[in-house]
């Protein structure tokens, strides 16, 4: 076993954070592929629009934003959720706009993504009646919405089969980034010292 050669920083305001559990290093980190123990993590304020989730020393290059399927849904649909209005003392709290926002924060970032804890089509499928839409209409307005906001905020979203997958493939994009990060920076003391 080998500890995690980077942390990974999890937002304070998270209220399910993910734990990485049985996860192997990678051949670029560990050629033997040790199983990662443990896997570091710091909780800390990231800050609105950086993410839930980032590592340390990177923080406004790399952010991962978590969503569960009701909170992908709500927060596409514009459903307040209770805690937000018990807080706003019965006043509505504008999802969409506040999330519209964090992804104009999130697309000047290096490296990002917007995980979803269950598939597309499960996403669309179990979409419940709200408002004046019916189950079905609901549906399509999330495609749409999904869609739109993707082409236009150009922040990828990966749809994974269930939250530990989610957790992983989290995990497997900032350990990428944190390899390439510390390749480049290798790369260039190396050159500098040359000149």
């Amino acid at each position: 076993m080998i500890p995690t050669p980077f942390v990974i920083l999890i937002d304070k305001a998270e209220k399910a954070p993910w734990t990485f559990v049985g996860l192997h290093a990678r051949s670029f980190v560990d050629p033997e592929r040790r199983l990662y123990h443990p896997v570091r993590t710091e909780r800390r304020y990231l800050g609105i629009g950086m993410g839930d989730y980032s590592l340390d020393g990177f923080q406004g290059r790399v952010a991962i934003e978590r969503k569960s399927m009701a909170d992908f849904q709500g927060t596409l649909l514009g459903w307040p959720t209770d805690v937000e209005t018990a807080a706003g003392n019965g006043r509505e709290i504008d999802r969409r706009g506040r999330f519209k926002s964090e992804l104009r924060k999130l697309q000047a970032l290096e490296c990002k993504a917007v995980i979803v804890e269950a598939p597309l089509g499960r996403c669309l499928e179990s979409c419940p009646q709200w408002g004046v839409r019916t189950s079905a209409e609901n549906g399509k307005y999330l495609m749409s919405t999904y869609l739109a906001w993707q082409q236009q905020f150009r922040v990828p979203w990966i749809f994974c089969e269930d939250r530990e997958m989610a957790a992983v493939t989290a995990f497997r994009i900032m350990e990428q980034f944190w390899s390439r990060a510390t390749r480049r920076r290798v790369k260039e003391q190396l050159q500098s010292q040359l000149f």
